[in-house]
């Protein structure tokens, strides 16, 4: 597997925990769900390949998006 694609798996499988979760555990919608991830800015740190953060558990990248989602803005 190349590493773009590799990339592009570890990303997906990331996005599919987490949104399932959102679903889970903020009563969302699956359409809500996918905006509030997607629209993220844990996505976007999680989308740059530079951050490492996407060979991180879906757990640990979830703990950064809830902090998100109370604060208003991503928190290291």
């Amino acid at each position: 597997m190349t590493k773009e694609k590799n990339f592009q798996f570890l990303l997906e499988a990331i996005s599919t925990d987490i949104i399932g979760w959102l679903i889970r555990d903020n009563g969302l919608s699956l359409s809500e769900a996918i905006s509030t991830w997607y629209n993220s800015e844990t996505f976007e740190k999680v989308s740059e390949p530079n951050t490492g953060m996407y060979i991180e558990s879906s757990a640990y990248n979830y703990d950064f998006l809830k902090r998100e989602l109370m604060s208003g803005r991503f928190q290291v």
